[in-house]
């Protein structure tokens, strides 16, 4: 992605998807050269289509509009399977922190195409749904907010730098919850 036009049709391209599939959007990170979703499919269709269709309409859209044919994406997508609970916080962190990695900001909050404000002040995003995790974090939306931020912002500079367990894993959760997914798959 290169401009605010590109961002700004990506976005409209997950709206578009989510509407017609009814898949969970929890958090993003919108980036020049990959996006981090991390979304739950709908009840009626996987999530390989759903990306499937995310990729292709938005790549359908990029083309026409550059005038240009092709791939946008160099990899196929990842799907990453995450346990619930500390793991989903930590995959928030993760993604929401990877702006300050690409050295593209200073502080989270200052990329606007990201789902960070929606959790850390409370900015009115219609594409996500609040994760369970996140609500539990405190008794109301200010308490919430606070909580993310220092949660977003816990992690020291020096150890943040980009982490396999995020991005190359088979899951993110517990030993347990790996030993279901592998008898699960087989």
């Amino acid at each position: 992605m290169e401009d605010d036009e590109d961002f700004s049709q990506y976005l409209a391209t997950l709206r578009f998807v989510q509407k017609k599939h009814a898949f969970k959007l929890f958090n993003y990170e919108l980036m020049n050269s990959h996006v981090h979703l991390f979304l739950e499919p709908g009840p009626h269709i996987s999530f390989s289509k759903t990306m499937l269709l995310i990729n292709w309409k938005y790549a359908s859209d990029y083309n026409r509009r550059k005038n240009r044919t092709g791939h946008l994406w160099m990899d196929r997508f990842k799907c990453i399977p995450v346990e619930s609970n500390e793991y989903a916080l930590a995959l928030m962190r993760y993604i929401n922190r990877n702006p300050l990695r690409a050295g593209i900001v200073e502080k989270a909050g200052e990329w606007r195409w990201s789902g960070y404000r929606f959790y850390a002040h409370g900015e009115v995003n219609d594409l996500l749904e609040p994760h369970p995790t996140y609500l539990a974090m405190g008794i109301n939306d200010q308490k919430r907010q606070e909580a993310y931020r220092a949660f977003v912002e816990m992690v020291l500079a020096h150890e943040d730098r980009k982490n396999s367990r995020y991005s190359k894993a088979d899951f993110i959760g517990s030993e347990k919850f790996g030993e279901r997914l592998k008898r699960f798959w087989g």
